[in-house]
């Protein structure tokens, strides 16, 4: 297996310091060694990284400090003028620098066409470092990722701090013997008080994995627009069954039976609309896409769209696509999703973000379906089976009182519960094996598991109630990657992970003070103080206070007889 290649490219303008500081904290906190640099520029930039200024004090970077860098900390990164691509017009000329909307565009398509050449490469793995001091090639850099980039691909903002040292003509990055630098002030401060931090920036993952988002033509204008819309950049709006093997991990008794009813559900076509329930990172996309990979539609286009990432003023158009005029900027007719998907399988996750106007409308292909265009009068048809993802317990969203009861009443009847991992624990081995043997590989290293000390926590200590499995895998992802060469057992938890469980420790804790006021009390006190606690929470309904502990009612029932609980005769 060909080892990968770590490349870092650094969109700069006025602040060729960003390199080298980056190369600092991805060497010196992240423990990744950077094999070849590449620099996108302007004219102006360019001459400040091979030249310096003179005037100011900035010596150059090229031929000089990063020599030095690389020297003082063993790299051999390659980096040379022929590395620095200077961004060129539609005739070849070097821009000196950014002024107008022409130059913008060009800066773009640049930028983006520089970063899809070095994904393109064998086995090599981005690492693309932008800052602030010129926030338009900053942005450049974000949408060229948006585009082009992939999922081992990292995007960072470099921080510096105190701010007054951002820019400083002294500093490039922080020497293992500190020196000391002199502000603008006048004021001097030691290199060991300076603070380079690397913000990572998640982005749309998009190239060829994600469809209709932007399409080929699309004009620049169109498409900051269109990056602006999508808020949510953890998940993609609208994606496509990309042809990868599916692997559903678990043998939890719970689990299974949520995947049985699915399978059977899958091969009955005249089920139309199916609702998956579980929470976020639990698997409703996974079990979505084996929907389609089973069902009678599996030679049939699949899309899974997640309605939380697009607005309010566009998911109609979207979904049902408009008519040339339906608003400013619908220039010509546009088919929706529904009708390219015509024949196949919709996705629409996080059903429960959307207002009951939408629902109306959605209520009606799924009865009929039938819709119009905005914009249209023409009836359209098409047959699609539609799986519908909610986060949340179907009784609550009824509740809120933001769905359509007729939409709601129509959606619920054909159900698959997908579990929380906290209630699948038995599978958290499983599920780590897995993604220690795909991680490992992806990487290149030879990780053959986690620490009892590890697998302690994950068990024992931690209800993965903020991300579900979902948040398991990032966990390991980010374990193995900053592994060493040579580790074979992981025993070292991410900093951020850490937190979430000290977090998660006081916020239980905060629960045990609110029921127990104070008192020191016996497990058994602790756990009838806690049915009494949870009862009263929910008026007293057993019934709904054993779905809220995961217990059957007659199991709750022996619990309170047990320990003394009773219900009041009156209720509020």
């Amino acid at each position: 297996m060909s080892k990968q290649k770590n490349i870092l490219v650094a969109v700069l303008g006025s602040t060729p310091q960003i390199l080298t500081e980056t190369l600092w904290c991805l060497k010196k906190e992240k423990g990744i060694d950077i094999d070849e640099v590449f620099v996108i520029t302007t004219q102006f930039g360019k001459k400040l990284i091979c030249e310096g200024n003179p005037s100011i004090g900035l010596p150059p970077l090229l031929n000089g400090v990063f020599e030095k860098f690389c020297k003082e900390f063993g790299l051999r990164t390659k980096f040379n003028e022929g590395n620095i691509k200077v961004i060129r017009d539609e005739k070849g000329i070097e821009l000196e620098d950014i002024r107008d909307d022409r130059q913008n565009e060009i800066a773009a398509d640049f930028i983006t066409n520089e970063i899809r050449r070095i994904v393109s490469r064998k086995n090599a793995v981005l690492h693309c470092s932008v800052a602030g001091g010129r926030k338009t090639m900053s942005v450049y850099a974000a949408l060229a990722m948006t585009l082009v980039g992939r999922k081992q691909d990292k995007l960072y903002h470099v921080l510096v701090s105190p701010p007054e040292i951002e820019g400083n003509p002294q500093f490039f990055y922080k020497p293992e013997i500190p020196i000391e630098i002199e502000l603008n002030s006048g004021k001097k401060i030691s290199t060991d008080k300076i603070e380079i931090t690397l913000a990572e920036i998640p982005f749309l993952r998009l190239g060829e994995k994600y469809l209709n988002i932007f399409p080929e033509k699309i004009s620049y204008t169109e498409l900051v627009e269109r990056i602006q819309n999508y808020v949510n950049f953890e998940k993609p709006a609208i994606s496509g069954d990309r042809g990868e093997a599916i692997e559903i991990i678990g043998e939890n008794k719970k689990f299974k039976e949520a995947l049985k009813i699915l399978e059977k559900y899958a091969k009955n076509d005249k089920i139309k609309v199916v609702l998956l329930v579980g929470e976020s990172g639990t698997g409703k996309e996974l079990f979505a896409n084996y929907f389609h990979r089973i069902g009678s539609r599996s030679d049939k286009k699949y899309l899974a769209i997640n309605c939380a990432t697009i607005p309010e003023t566009l998911i109609e158009s979207e979904l049902f696509g408009h008519v040339k005029g339906a608003f400013t900027g619908a220039s010509k007719d546009k088919k929706g999703i529904f009708e390219e998907c015509h024949g196949g399988v919709l996705f629409l996750d996080e059903i429960n973000k959307t207002n009951p106007a939408f629902q109306e409308k959605l209520l009606r292909v799924i009865e009929y379906g039938e819709f119009m265009r905005v914009g249209g009068l023409e009836m359209k048809k098409v047959d699609v089976r539609i799986i519908i993802g909610l986060n949340q317990e179907p009784s609550e969203w009824l509740k809120s009182g933001n769905v359509l009861p007729d939409f709601y009443n129509r959606i619920v009847g054909h159900q698959v519960r997908i579990p929380p991992l906290r209630d699948r624990k038995d599978d958290i081995p499983i599920l780590v094996n897995h993604f220690v043997n795909k991680y490992s590989t992806l990487y290149e290293k030879n990780i053959k598991g986690v620490s009892d000390e590890i697998m302690h926590v994950f068990l024992d200590d931690y209800d993965w109630s903020f991300g579900n499995v979902r948040e398991l895998e990032r966990v390991i992802d980010a374990m193995i990657a900053r592994a060493d060469d040579n580790e074979q057992i992981l025993t070292n938890l991410p900093e951020y992970f850490e937190f979430k469980i000290k977090a998660q420790e006081q916020n239980i804790k905060g629960i045990i003070e609110e029921i127990s006021r104070g008192k020191n009390l016996t497990l058994a006190e602790l756990n009838r103080e806690y049915i009494k606690f949870k009862l009263h929470e929910n008026g007293y309904n057993v019934s709904k206070t054993a779905k809220d502990l995961g217990l059957k009612r007659s199991t709750l029932q022996g619990k309170m007889k047990k320990l003394g609980v009773e219900v009041p005769k009156y209720r509020r």
